[in-house]
């Protein structure tokens, strides 16, 4: 039997856009396996300023803790005056108050409340900006502990899920404008703040691609570099309650990028 010349012709063509598709579906999904979380120098939190919060399971009593994403063993960098912060909510039924604030730390002095905000809780990833562009915002050199606060029952605020971190605002690194001046999306931006070390900026870009209450791929790549990071380089200074805190971290963080990818 003679085979049209035109079947070859058509054949020739499927296989050209199907190696076209494969392609493209490449770059598209690469990228997003690439960002690498490297912390750097950063500072650890001082002995005075660690806190047990976030070990609290949910309202419930089960299930995995409220979490804020972010180390809570050393002090996240930004460049952003107007950082956006992140947060896992336990996947309770009922949504519940939520109270976030952020004080900044005060040399020889208690901490000063910059801004506090209410709003109520959803299960999964919740993200909040708290400055409008047209206010200061954080300031340069400055630290400061933002905290969520979700209150299970008005009655008995001794049972309220408290999570914590530090945050710092540190300038533009030169090389990092650089880059960023080259970036054409998100998946890029966030590559280059991870691997800078700026890890509130990077996780915003990372949401920026996930779905609602999700981390997407790119956020639970970062996660899980934060994970590995929040893990100490030395066990022999730490109490053992400080050691099964940092464990049970690790552990939590590694169980959300899983979860809410």
């Amino acid at each position: 039997m003679i085979i049209p010349i035109q079947w070859f012709f058509n054949k020739r063509i499927n296989i050209k856009i199907l190696t076209s598709c494969a392609l493209s579906l490449t770059l598209i999904v690469t990228p997003a396996v690439l960002a690498s979380y490297a912390p750097g120098d950063q500072k650890p939190v001082p002995p005075e300023r660690r806190s047990d919060g976030g070990t609290t399971r949910g309202c419930s009593g089960g299930g995995m803790p409220l979490t804020v994403l972010a180390s809570v063993n050393y002090v996240g960098r930004t460049i952003s005056r107007h950082p956006t912060f992140a947060w896992f909510v336990p996947n309770d039924s009922a949504s519940k108050p939520i109270k976030f604030t952020i004080y900044e730390w005060v040399p020889g002095a208690k901490p000063k409340q910059v801004r506090q905000m209410s709003l109520q809780s959803s299960p999964g990833i919740m993200k909040l900006s708290p400055f409008s562009n047209s206010e200061l915002g954080l300031q340069q050199e400055k630290q400061y502990l933002w905290q969520v606060v979700i209150n299970c029952d008005p009655d008995n605020p001794s049972g309220d899920l408290v999570s914590e971190a530090n945050i710092e605002v540190v300038a533009m690194p030169v090389a990092v404008q650089s880059k960023l001046n080259k970036a054409v999306n998100s998946v890029e931006k966030a590559n280059i703040y991870a691997e800078a070390g700026l890890w509130y900026n990077a996780l915003d870009e990372a949401l920026k691609l996930a779905q609602a209450s999700k981390l997407g791929e790119v956020g639970s790549t970062l996660l899980k570099d934060l994970a590995v990071s929040e893990a100490p380089k030395t066990t022999s200074q730490l109490s053992p309650k400080e050691r099964d805190a940092r464990a049970k971290q690790i552990e939590t963080l590694k169980q959300i990028a899983n979860t809410a990818r």
